[in-house]
């Protein structure tokens, strides 16, 4: 499968997590790329994106694409990263979204919950995807610092797997929704993932 393949194809994840989305939802997605999952929650919920990537490139090809099937009113390019989140009010965001974008150490990872833990709303959720343990790119790369990993080409993996999931929706005091792994064919290779929805609980809304 090739990149064009996929221009307005939404992930399987993405399908999943927009049958919780309320109607007219405020989603912030880190690393949209084309922003075939931002334009699709568009759609389908009504839904107001903030969609973020580093990558002007990227951002150029969502614009394009959102004017294109008519999402440019609802979808909104952003260059930034899980490092420096956009500004946005408190408790004003329906979900954080992001797919193989949080190539973080644990130190940024726990930074960015706490952001976002302020931006979601009560009852708000986390919608994450990465590659797990298993996957090719994340055995062939070298370990750096503790779950993030290096290719010998400056590419960044972070590697995911159920006992760090678990461990930060009990950190930050998180409703476990599901966790599942799928897989994807990318160049004749087995790319595997492991995503997870988890929500913010009352008690969280200050952030601690």
């Amino acid at each position: 499968m090739e990149s064009h393949d996929i221009e307005d194809v939404p992930n399987i994840f993405a399908k999943r997590c927009v049958k919780l989305l309320p109607e007219n939802a405020v989603i912030l997605e880190i690393g949209a790329a084309n922003g075939r999952d931002s334009r699709f929650f568009a759609r389908e919920k009504h839904a107001e994106v903030i969609a973020t990537d580093f990558s002007l490139n990227a951002l150029r090809q969502l614009k394009d694409a959102s004017e294109r099937d008519a999402t440019a009113n609802k979808v909104f390019p952003v260059v930034a990263d899980a490092r420096a989140l956009p500004l946005a009010k408190p408790e004003s965001i329906d979900a954080v979204y992001s797919r193989s974008a949080l190539h973080l150490t644990d130190g940024e990872l726990d930074h960015f919950f706490r952001e976002c833990l302020n931006l979601l709303k009560d009852e708000g959720y986390f919608m994450i995807e990465g590659k797990t343990d298993e996957d090719p790119k994340v055995t062939a790369s070298k370990e750096i610092f503790p779950h993030l990993y290096e290719n010998g080409g400056g590419h960044l993996r972070r590697s995911w797997n159920e006992e760090i999931i678990n461990d930060f929706v009990k950190k930050y005091g998180l409703h476990l929704i599901a966790i599942n792994k799928t897989t994807e064919i990318w160049n004749k290779i087995e790319a595997r993932f492991i995503n997870f929805i988890a929500q913010k609980q009352k008690e969280n809304a200050s952030g601690s």
